[in-house]
């Protein structure tokens, strides 16, 4: 597939099929050939609100994943024991959105003669296309998820240590699109990271409330913003 034209591939996938497709024996329900056709209607809609097919600006790729990951995340309708499965996004990737994936990270190769994509964003769990947009919504709630750059998303997405238990992700996402007014925005937040990774070696979350985790992140952040500004007048 790599070889051939935007259009051809575009062709493939407008033909997407669940024929021969593998189903766990105790499914309750089966994804069926409009269920893919619809996800990549509504996919493919965003993308060209986004640019597609244009090689396009990084901040209307980044306007994409905010918008694709809710599409996801309320389309599919699966479970996180179904999104933890690579097999699931690689089937989503190069069967149902190869043309979208290609537009998001692929480019031509130097003699033109093949499109050329990271395979990470095809293969990989941790960074596969469709599947970490999936995750951000899940962990995060697709509203906070959509109000996200890509590298914050990074930050709290790829330390499932810390963010692998939602109430906790959210409550960080939140306190940190609250940090307005900081100039170091990202520093902060990847200060933060850091002492949570120290925090929770000691500090058991899974028993907080709502508020106990909200303290418990505006300590960290308040920690974090201290020392930045001690840091800062030092230089």
């Amino acid at each position: 597939m790599s070889r051939k034209s935007l259009e051809e591939i575009t062709e493939f996938a407008g033909a997407v099929s669940t024929a021969g497709a593998a189903f766990y024996p105790v499914a309750t329900g089966r994804c069926t050939d409009s269920d893919l056709l619809e996800l990549r209607q509504a996919v493919m809609e965003a993308a060209r609100a986004h640019g597609y097919p244009d090689v396009g600006r990084g901040k209307e790729k980044t306007a994409f994943d905010q918008a694709v990951s809710k599409i996801l995340y309320e389309k599919m309708n699966i479970l996180p024991s179904d999104a933890t499965s690579v097999e699931v996004w690689n089937f989503i990737n190069v069967r149902v959105l190869p043309d979208v994936v290609i537009w998001r990270y692929g480019r031509r190769s130097i003699d033109g003669s093949r499109w050329e994509v990271t395979e990470e964003r095809l293969y990989s769990m941790k960074r596969t296309t469709f599947g970490r947009l999936w995750w951000r919504a899940c962990l995060l709630g697709p509203d906070i998820s959509q109000r996200l750059a890509e590298d914050e998303s990074v930050q709290l997405i790829e330390r499932p240590l810390i963010t692998g238990y939602a109430p906790l992700a959210r409550a960080i996402a939140i306190r940190h699109l609250a940090t307005i007014s900081v100039t170091r925005r990202m520093d902060l937040l990847r200060d933060a990271m850091k002492r949570f990774t120290r925090r929770l070696v000691v500090v058991s979350v899974f028993h907080m409330s709502d508020s106990q985790l909200t303290e418990l992140v505006d300590d960290v952040f308040r920690e974090s913003q201290e020392a930045l500004k001690a840091e800062e007048s030092r230089r």
